[in-house]
């Protein structure tokens, strides 16, 4: 059988669930990067609010310098120290430390005592939780709100958040210092005297009584280093690491809890944490105490739970019986602080020896135990679909008759007779059910909460695998084992609530597209979208329930699809898609509603960029059409009107001809008299001129609108070009946006915009389409106006000025026209979205 190697019995404290140990952070000699910013930067920390359900908030104010003085300072001061460098200086502030003590799995500790108390001797161990690990909030409450402390418990001083200098947010805690140090000063004298042993078994078993009774806690983690000495004659042990406490009240708990392999009970695989966990550790003290080291495993913690324990190494008979009977592997018949009392006063309690199962046999391995079935069957996934398929009957029998679990529900191997494909997620459920301890696989991919955001954004086979174990129920077994988020251990629910969520809402939301997608099933031009896409729609569901930040980046790529010019779409001609678009767009992030139009959106997009395309070219072939039509009725006008003027001058010019006589044509009065009226019409228009020229400053009124118009044409293109589009999910934004875009879609004014983008065209090297080319007419518009309306101008120079304010603000109008108003809208609506925020 497959399974997990054992581990190695001196190893520090680690999670069992296989997480990578955090990095320890005692070595001397940080990196030059650090060193560079504990010298410019030794207090850069800002006062961190306090959060809802926290317990406590830092009161003094961190000190603040400008970069100048933090450089000065570090410059008459010298380098930042060890302790500037490690510890936040809100820490810093309240308490003084002394020097480093250690550090484990979760924290480093520090000896420190309250600032302005140096020499009262009010030393504190100061608990700095590594990033990622929280406090137990609720036993702190708790011990704190008792005041003093008991004999068993420390002292609490204080506790809560800070952030460290590198804007890491972590958990400390301050609480009483023990000077002796911990059970394991006594342990390395072992093997200890007897009654020596024996007064310490009794203090162990007199702190564990008082945890499990007094505070209705069980501790996960008991082991040497957590008992602290308080008193060395008698002995008197306190019990510290907070991280490994657990309500009593709660038969199992899920939620990443620390542990330490050497000390813990084999059924912690199994995610229970009860009481008789803690008297196991307390047999494998008793066993270092008599015979200096600890007892052997038996292969590995699946295996370890029907197996009896080696204690031939313990000589003493009434001492091997007290350790046989703690280290008992059924946690029913595992010595508890009754029998540890009567042995102690001499008796000899009876030890229950573990019960034996017929075992089943799985290609060719037989399993005695639920739990190592369970492990193998998730190991060897493939193999053990095809065997559940043929023998899952034969597998509930074994389970009810000869296991004895009622607790196990048989519906996920029930379906598996008439649904063969289910069997993974039948093995997902006696995974969920025996083994919760080890991480969620569905397939041989790990489908924890984060396991299952890598599958929905990986390739398409993945994006397969997720959505059957998502309508097969797969998450829901999934949700039962262990996770690592505070929130779920917090709340003790004992199931994963981003998993739970997925189980729930994405099926919920698929269902939404699918009506969706059916209802479009009979619309012209829509096409169905092939299974594939469907496998990746799930996928996208499941990533908007776990990522809050993928509805901005679904939301963005459509907004793109009539946005960013590069990257334009012809899917928002198809108006069924528009409104899905819409919807997402506009609704509530987190609405139901919301999340399925943002999947049937990006469902779609391909099928209605194919509509839109096919809608595009039927209306460019109408357009074409109209044209045509259009100008056949004006070359027919036009050659109609001219004939008719034709005749009318021919009739006229006949007409003087006849009437006319030669010789007053070519008489001196005749001449003079034509003079005389050339040179009234040139006084006549020069009078005219001045007149007109009395009235060119008016041309501001019309200058300065198109000069506004072109500064903002100009502006808008340059702020399109340069941020790629515009990326706001305002409401008000993305409104005038459509508007914008309705305007520049409608038919009329893309004809329009044709036009005077052909006619921009014609100017040299492609001046008339860049954006600063509306701006530079917009600047000449005001200089022309104001020569236009100066007085002190000549009358010609002033209706020089006047016509080229006329042609300037004609170019204008063909620019602004050329892109649809769409660029003038967005001279207005960036700037005024930038602003908003």
């Amino acid at each position: 059988m497959a399974v997990p190697e054992p581990s190695d019995p001196d190893s520090p404290t680690r999670r069992i669930d296989a997480v990578e140990p955090t990095a320890r952070i005692s070595a001397p000699d940080p990196g030059a990067t650090r060193r560079l910013t504990a010298l410019l930067r030794p207090g850069a920390t800002r006062r961190l609010d306090t959060a809802p359900g926290r317990t406590a908030v830092l009161g003094a104010p961190a000190r603040r310098r400008g970069a100048l003085g933090r450089l000065a300072w570090r410059v008459l001061e010298g380098p930042a120290s060890e302790v500037e460098y490690r510890i936040p200086a809100e820490l810093r502030e309240r308490y003084t430390v002394q020097e480093y003590v250690g550090a484990g799995g979760e924290a480093v500790v520090y000896r420190a005592v309250p600032a302005g108390e140096e020499g009262r001797g009010h030393q504190l161990a100061l608990k700095l939780y590594r990033a990622g690990h929280d406090l137990n909030r609720d036993l702190l409450d708790r011990l704190r709100a008792l005041g003093t402390a008991g004999p068993h418990v420390p002292a609490i001083h204080g506790y809560g958040y800070a952030r460290t200098p590198w804007g890491e947010e972590i958990a400390w805690e301050a609480q009483e210092y023990f000077a002796l140090g911990s059970l394991r000063t006594l342990i390395d004298q072992a093997p200890l005297p007897e009654e020596r042993a024996r007064a310490v078994v009794e203090a162990v078993a007199d702190c564990l009584r008082h945890w499990q009774e007094s505070l209705n806690y069980n501790h996960t983690d008991v082991k040497p280093e957590n008992l602290l000495i308080r008193s060395l004659d008698p002995p008197v042990f306190a019990l510290t690491d907070f991280g490994g406490a657990v309500r009593a009240t709660m038969s199992q708990v899920y939620g990443g809890q620390a542990v330490t392999e050497a000390y813990a009970a084999p059924e912690v695989v199994e995610g229970r944490r009860e009481a008789p966990a803690a008297w196991w550790s307390l047999g494998v003290i008793a066993h270092e105490l008599v015979t200096g080291r600890r007892p052997p495993r038996s292969g590995n913690w699946l295996t370890a739970r029907n197996t009896e324990v080696d204690v031939s190494a313990v000589a003493d008979g009434h001492w091997r019986l007290l350790v046989r009977g703690l280290l008992t592997p059924d946690p029913k018949a595992r010595w508890g602080d009754a029998q540890v009392r009567r042995w102690l006063r001499g008796e000899r309690p009876t030890v229950t020896r573990p019960r034996r199962h017929r075992p089943i046999t799985f290609e060719g391995m037989s399993h005695e135990d639920p739990p190592s079935l369970a492990f193998d069957l998730m190991d060897r996934f493939d193999k053990g679909a095809v065997w559940l398929q043929r023998r899952h009957q034969e597998l509930r029998t074994w389970l009810a008759r000869e296991v004895h679990d009622l607790t196990f529900d048989h519906a996920p191997l029930e379906r598996v007779r008439d649904h063969p494909e289910r069997a993974h997620a039948a093995i997902s459920a006696l995974a969920a059910q025996y083994v919760p301890g080890l991480p969620p696989r569905y397939r041989g991919h790990q489908v924890s909460a984060e396991g299952v955001l890598e599958l929905a954004r990986g390739e398409s086979t993945r994006q397969a695998v997720l959505r059957e174990a998502i309508e097969f129920g797969a998450l829901e077994s999934a949700a039962r084992h262990w996770c690592e988020h505070p929130r779920c251990r917090s709340q003790e629910t004992r199931r994963c609530q981003l998993l739970e969520l997925v189980h729930h809402e994405v099926p919920l939301i698929m269902r939404q597209v699918r009506t969706t997608v059916a209802g479009l099933a009979r619309t012209p031009g829509f096409t169905e979208p092939e299974e594939h896409d469907w496998d990746a729609a799930w996928a996208r569901a499941t990533e908007l329930v776990l990522d809050p930040e993928a509805t901005g980046r679904y939301r963005r790529l459509l907004l793109a699809q009539s946005w960013l010019p590069g990257r334009r779409s012809d899917a928002a001609r198809a108006r069924w898609w528009a409104e899905q678009r819409t919807t997402a767009l506009r609704g509530d992030r987190t609405a139901r509603g919301t999340r399925a139009a943002l999947v049937a959106a990006v469902l779609l997009l391909p099928g209605a960029v194919q509509a839109g395309a096919a809608q595009r070219a039927r209306a460019r072939a109408a357009a074409r059409e109209r044209r045509r039509q259009r100008w056949d009725r004006f070359t027919a006008s036009a050659e109609t009107r001219w004939s008719a003027a034709r005749s009318r001058v021919a009739q006229q010019w006949e007409k003087r001809r006849a009437t006319a006589d030669p010789r007053a044509w070519a008489s001196p009065e005749a001449r003079e008299e034509r003079r005389r009226r050339r040179e009234a019409r040139r006084v006549q228009r020069g009078m005219e001129q001045v007149q007109r020229a009395m009235t060119a400053g008016r041309c501001r009124r019309f200058a300065r609108p198109a000069a506004l118009a072109g500064f903002l044409d100009g502006a808008g293109l340059w702020l399109w070009e340069s941020q790629g589009g515009l990326f706001s999910t305002q409401e008000w934004v993305v409104t005038a946006f459509g508007w914008a875009e309705a305007v520049r879609d409608n038919g009329l004014v893309g004809l329009v915009a044709q036009a005077c983008s052909a006619l921009l065209g014609l100017l040299p090297a492609g001046i008339g389409l860049v954006w600063w080319f509306p701006v530079l007419l917009g600047v000449l518009l005001l200089a022309l106006g104001r020569t236009a309306a100066n007085t002190h101008r000549r009358a010609r120079t002033r209706l020089v000025a006047y016509r080229l304010a006329v042609a300037a603000s004609a170019l204008v109008v063909v620019r602004v026209l050329a892109h649809g108003l769409f660029f003038l809208f967005m001279g207005v609506l960036m700037p005024s979205a930038m602003l908003v925020g």
